[in-house]
């Protein structure tokens, strides 16, 4: 009985030690790595994006922040983005947001002064109001699986 118990306690510590071998395998690119090639994506993507700064949050569920600067053309009057800018632009996030198994995402654009650019209007008009949060968007891992296959 002795024997069994330890064989079972044995087999229990070498599939953990497995496991966490395999949360921290080596090869692929770092966290750091995809947020600085999302980043790329978003600025090269011909979406209206001068600049975006991209931030992963080393946590359980692994949080991302992502901060765009938005060219001139594309803010309407009252420093606001429409839906049709808005959308592609969470589309590219939440793809690379999936692609780095995050569980949450926040989002805030602002214009080349490094004012925010409200999106209140924009996120209705993609049926993702309930993201607002002031003038950015909280978005849960549903909103990201949601937004990436628009």
């Amino acid at each position: 009985m002795r024997f069994i118990q330890r064989v079972i306690s044995m087999t229990a510590v070498a599939t953990a030690a497995v496991t966490l071998a395999g949360c921290f395998s080596v090869g692929g690119p770092t966290q750091d790595e995809r947020a600085a090639q999302l980043a790329a994506e978003l600025e090269g993507g011909g979406l209206g994006v001068s600049q975006a700064e991209v931030s992963y949050q080393d946590s359980f569920s692994g949080d991302l922040t992502v901060t765009v600067t938005l060219e001139d053309g594309v803010i309407e009057p009252g420093l606001s983005v429409s839906a049709q800018t808005l959308g592609p632009i969470l589309g590219v996030m939440a793809r690379g947001a999936e692609n780095m198994r995050v569980g949450a995402a926040g989002f805030y654009a602002q214009d080349d002064e490094g004012v925010d650019v409200s999106m209140v209007t924009a996120a209705n008009d993609l049926g993702i109001g309930d993201a607002i949060r002031g003038r950015s968007l909280s978005l849960s891992g549903a909103k990201l699986e949601q937004l990436a296959k628009q």
